[in-house]
């Protein structure tokens, strides 16, 4: 992992990657000038899909949700470059993609200090899907092979103790029969596998019911009950060794 500081501005970027980066890759407008911003996602903040080289990078610049978002838009208290949020993100996606787990692979962090405040951007790559969750919920047919698949891939990151601290059906990309996690902001490791995971399946869980305004204890029991099931089997089996 490489580190960089020019006065009050840090940048970490991934070992592989051969360009140093400046603070003009995170900028949407540098790469709109260039030719080469191919799009916006909607959300809290503002989300960049740019074209580098052969590759496609997604840019993420941390915005405050909440209260704190009328007092701030996107500054945070300062409290070591370690504990900012894009460098704790950055490091958690170094460890995933090591082990091999499907999610972005990190590409670059912009870490910016003005007084006893900094902002702060992700780099990360493209992840090719076709659809997510969300938008397959919405198709006539929900088999539940899919639902099995994604209880699969979440056991997978239980096993390997990640928690996923926003697990809901807008972040779990599907490319054909791959399944992606993404947007790890506030990701966190965990030793233990108590209580966590079943927190975290709930938490999808009132995301398909807000997706689809149906219960996952009712009219989508049978689905909701193969992800569980797939999941704990997984979980187990992975754990066990």
């Amino acid at each position: 992992m490489q580190t960089q500081r020019t006065n009050n501005r840090w940048f970490l970027s991934h070992p592989e990657l051969d360009a140093e980066p400046d603070h003009n890759w995170f900028q949407a407008q540098y790469w709109a000038e260039q030719g080469r911003l191919l799009g916006t996602y909607a959300g809290r903040g503002s989300v960049w899909m740019i074209k580098f080289d052969h590759s496609k990078w997604v840019l993420k610049h941390y915005y405050r949700g909440g209260l704190y978002a009328k007092i701030s838009r996107d500054k945070y208290l300062w409290s070591g470059l370690e504990n900012t949020r894009a460098v704790r993100e950055f490091r958690l996606l170094m460890h995933m993609h090591e082990k091999g787990l499907p999610c972005p692979k990190p590409i670059a962090v912009q870490v910016k200090k003005t007084g006893l405040f900094y902002t702060n951007d992700l780099i990360t790559q493209y992840i090719k899907h076709q659809t997510t969750f969300a938008k397959q919920l919405s198709q006539s047919n929900n088999s539940t092979g899919l639902w099995k698949q994604i209880g699969r891939v979440i056991a997978r990151f239980h096993a390997a103790g990640i928690y996923h601290a926003d697990l809901n059906v807008h972040n779990v990309l599907i490319n054909e029969d791959d399944i992606y996690l993404i947007d790890f902001d506030k990701g966190v490791i965990k030793n233990n596998h108590q209580n966590w995971p079943q927190a975290n399946l709930a938490r999808l869980k009132r995301s398909i019911e807000k997706e689809t305004g149906q219960n996952c204890d009712q009219t989508l029991k049978d689905q909701w009950q193969a992800l569980l099931k797939s999941h704990k089997s997984t979980c187990q089996q992975l754990i066990d060794g």
